[in-house]
């Protein structure tokens, strides 16, 4: 608790933390439970000192007097945005031996595959896939392959990290964590820190969206990875999303979500697949035996 110090009161009380979550889920989607009061006091502070509040009231009443600059700054600092090259490694692993193989042996001549980050935070899984990529087409039976085969679009909803994966650019923490050995060699060091490949970059291009807001100027996509995202939302944005991404792939596009997501058992628009300790989800087009749609499955949160 921030405690009350010259007039400033930084506890925030129950009517406050429930009109900033309300507010907050309004502008993006993300639900802070109940007892969640330690989120907003610690990655909120800076902003509430920044803008000079007295109270959390007068945050929720300057966020609401604000241009889309300081909102940004708020989705931005509430969101989690962890991550790590590789995060998880099996599904980078189910990736490398049977999505990647099965999207060229189905790519149709003079057509890009296209993969889609739905959450790219400050870069570390579209330049992961970007690696796996790279080495594919350097791997015996794929050399036919070039570079532009291959385009990946990442987006997330917070600009600052998004400008951060433009960069390329990681602290030797960043770098170490996660990634092995053998994809060093697609980065160069600068000083403290480490540089993305240009070879890497090149197939990765970055944008803003708020997976609430329409996606369908994206285009179609042979490959969806929406991970660790869906857990903050509600069931009903979950399959919002979930549907839109549906309609984005062609018939048998797989779609990944992360370690701790599930669509709970088969579905009518995607069918699960093992591989290894991953589950991909392949799309259905035709949702049920009658034509209909039936009721969306529902999502779980696996322990």
């Amino acid at each position: 608790m921030g405690g009350q110090t010259g007039g400033v009161n930084m506890d925030i009380n129950k009517t406050e933390f429930d009109l900033l979550r309300k507010h907050i889920y309004s502008m993006c989607g993300l639900i802070i439970g109940e007892g969640k009061e330690y989120l907003i006091e610690h990655r909120l502070k800076y902003l509430f000192k920044e803008k000079g509040c007295k109270s959390w009231l007068d945050f929720y009443h300057t966020l609401l007097k604000e241009g889309n600059f300081f909102k940004e700054e708020v989705i931005s600092a509430i969101s989690t945005h962890e991550t790590s090259f590789f995060r998880d490694y099996h599904p980078f692993d189910s990736i490398r031996k049977k999505v990647l193989p099965r999207l060229v042996q189905n790519k149709k001549s003079n057509k890009q595959i296209r993969i889609w980050c739905a959450a790219a935070s400050t870069g570390q899984e579209p330049y992961t896939l970007s690696m796996i990529v790279h080495d594919l087409i350097e791997s015996v039976g794929f050399r036919t392959l070039k570079h532009d085969d291959f385009s990946i679009v990442a987006t997330d909803i917070s600009g600052n990290v998004l400008e951060k994966a433009q960069e390329g650019l990681f602290s030797e923490r960043e770098f170490s964590r996660g990634l092995p050995d053998k994809y060093t060699k697609y980065f160069s060091q600068e000083g403290k820190q480490w540089k993305v490949s240009p070879s890497i970059r090149s197939i990765v291009s970055f944008q803003k969206l708020n997976l609430l807001e329409s996606f369908r100027m994206l285009g179609q996509f042979d490959f969806v990875l929406c991970r660790n995202v869906l857990i903050y939302f509600d069931d009903k944005t979950k399959l919002d999303i979930v549907h839109r991404i549906h309609s984005l792939l062609p018939e048998d596009g797989y779609l990944l979500l992360g370690a701790t997501e599930s669509l709970a058992g088969q579905t009518d628009r995607f069918v699960s697949e093992h591989e290894g300790t991953s589950v991909l989800y392949r799309k259905q087009s035709c949702f049920s035996s009658t034509g209909k749609k039936t009721t969306p499955v529902e999502f779980q949160k696996c322990d």
